[in-house]
């Protein structure tokens, strides 16, 4: 089976890591902390900041962080499962959007540094929500393991299967499958063969 895996906020720790960082920026700017505990992610209405500040911040840091980003719990153990059970692993991810200086290499220094199994990395634009399936067709990619609801929902509409991971702003969703943790995903995806 040909398995696509996103990377941030599937495989990589992406939210947490800005929430630490975010605090921390947050102290140097005003110190007023989160004001809203339940915002559609990070960047999204947590803090009190402005759009600008908020956008400054990001682009101005965003390499630096991704660098920081760690696994996921249980992620590398079901990706190289899922690898050993004789998948292809295609690793798509929106990182070709400009927030990073060379985005190939620092993505693929990240998952060597992780040991993380694949064949494949397939770069997209994060900010076009067909972009990933685009490539999923092009590489005839059987199920998809994603974070975003529209991107999501762009491939089922176009026939590839999805499993929705867990997160802060998936919980909600009402058109998707229930948002699934590593060892869901992996029961799941086992079912198939």
């Amino acid at each position: 089976m040909k398995i696509g895996i996103d990377i941030d906020n599937v495989i990589s720790n992406m939210d947490d890591t800005l929430l630490n960082e975010y605090l921390k920026h947050d102290k140097e700017l005003r110190g007023t902390g989160i004001i809203n505990h339940n915002p559609y992610n990070v960047r999204c209405g947590m803090f009190d900041w402005s759009k600008e500040e908020e956008e400054t911040f990001y682009k101005e840091n965003i390499e630096r962080m991704a660098k920081d980003f760690r696994p996921l719990n249980g992620a590398k153990r079901i990706i190289n499962k899922l690898k050993s059970d004789g998948n292809d692993i295609y690793i798509i991810s929106g990182r070709d959007n400009g927030e990073y200086s060379e985005p190939r290499e620092m993505t693929e220094e990240w998952l060597k540094k992780y040991e993380i199994n694949y064949d494949e990395l397939i770069l997209t634009n994060a900010y076009d929500k067909h972009a990933k399936t685009i490539e999923c067709k092009r590489y005839k990619i059987d199920i998809m393991i994603e974070d975003n609801i529209a991107t999501c929902q762009d491939l089922k509409e176009n026939g590839i299967q999805v499993l929705l991971m867990n997160t802060r702003y998936n919980q909600e969703n009402k058109e998707l499958e229930r948002a699934l943790s590593w060892n869901d995903i992996y029961s799941k995806i086992s079912n198939l063969y």
